[in-house]
């Protein structure tokens, strides 16, 4: 329970008093679990919003999904798109000196606390998707899921991929993380929860699975990507895998109509 509350108060910005001494090692294993806590507020504000036309409730609810990450994530979006914009001319597969020159000036840049104009970009671009496709959503019991495949999506990154720095804020998420025991549990909740929503008939099962599918292949791909980028993860690329899981999660759901 100390775990889950750690994960609460490092993951979230939700009002949370303290529980004990908390227990931060290991955290990256109840990801999903606070996506789905996450997801719950949002589909509640999503169903308390319908006053409002399509494109307001759509605004507030972007505005109200960064409140409860305190943009922790976005920032990772930023710093992530200004690294890559940095010019290497060698690949990182090979061992030349020039690509180790250029992944070390990708990090510094990444580490610089200024936003350059590729950041800028990242951060309007993944708004502006999350913003049409909540406009679009038809399905709101997709809202639920969706914050928590995108950090499925970053508990893969954590446990299948090296991190890039020898010391960093997020270095202590890789290093009590471990393959396969930390990808269980949060697997087969947030696989329960997503199947707990086609046997209570908020969604057709074709539909779900077909989104499920996109869904989990996204999270997998964005990962993925960044480490054939990178060579590897930092904590920025784990708040972008974060963002850009959850965009396309959305993109998929707007395709979905009601059943």
């Amino acid at each position: 329970m100390r775990r889950l509350w750690a994960a609460l108060t490092f993951y979230t910005a939700l009002p949370l008093g303290r529980l004990g001494r908390l227990q931060f090692e290991g955290i990256a294993a109840w990801l999903p679990a606070v996506g789905l806590l996450l997801g719950g507020i949002l589909t509640l504000a999503a169903l308390l919003l319908q006053i409002f036309p399509p494109p307001v409730r759509a605004a507030l609810l972007v505005a109200l999904w960064v409140l409860l990450t305190g943009g922790l994530h976005l920032d990772g979006v930023a710093d992530t798109a200004d690294g890559l914009a940095v010019n290497v001319p060698k690949s990182f597969a090979d061992t030349e000196r020039p690509a180790v020159n250029g992944l070390s000036r990708r990090l510094q840049v990444m580490r610089d606390s200024h936003t350059g104009a590729y950041g800028v970009l990242a951060l309007v671009l993944v708004l502006l998707l999350k913003f049409a496709a909540l406009s679009s959503l038809q399905v709101w019991p997709l809202l639920l899921l969706v914050p928590a495949w995108g950090r499925w999506g970053q508990l893969l990154a954590i446990a299948l991929y090296p991190y890039l720095r020898d010391q960093g804020s997020a270095r202590f998420l890789k290093d009590s993380t471990s393959l396969p025991g930390s990808l269980w549990p949060g697997t087969l909740l947030l696989l329960a929860i997503t199947g707990g929503v086609g046997w209570a008939g908020l969604l057709a099962w074709q539909p779900l699975l077909l989104w499920t599918l996109g869904s989990a292949l996204g999270a997998l791909a964005v990962g993925h990507w960044l480490y054939r980028q990178l060579g590897g993860h930092t904590g920025d690329t784990y708040g972008a895998t974060v963002e850009w899981s959850e965009a396309i999660a959305l993109l998929w759901g707007s395709l979905i109509g009601p059943s």
